[in-house]
């Protein structure tokens, strides 16, 4: 009896990670899309706002910065930030 119910587990097992493999390629564009978006708003920000770290970015911006760079954001130079909004 035991045996039939790991059975059973592991095909429920199996048919979830499927659904979890293809929910991740439907979702995939519209990923790529809301990342366009929000880079697009942010490089919006940081215009308006200027290209000096002392401005005083939200932490949104911080962050993003900071990924798009590869450098923490304490040590980011206006140069760094002209170069990644460009």
């Amino acid at each position: 009896m035991a045996r039939a119910l790991h059975r059973y587990r592991q095909i429920r097992i199996e048919s979830q990670r499927e659904i979890n493999r293809q929910t991740r390629i439907d979702s995939a564009p519209g990923k790529v899309k809301a990342r366009d978006r929000r880079d697009a708003n942010i490089v919006a920000k940081i215009k308006a706002l200027g290209t000096t770290p002392a401005n005083g970015y939200s932490a949104e911006v911080q962050s993003w910065l900071s990924r798009q760079i590869g450098k923490p954001y304490a040590k980011l130079t206006a140069q760094d930030i002209a170069t990644a909004i460009a």
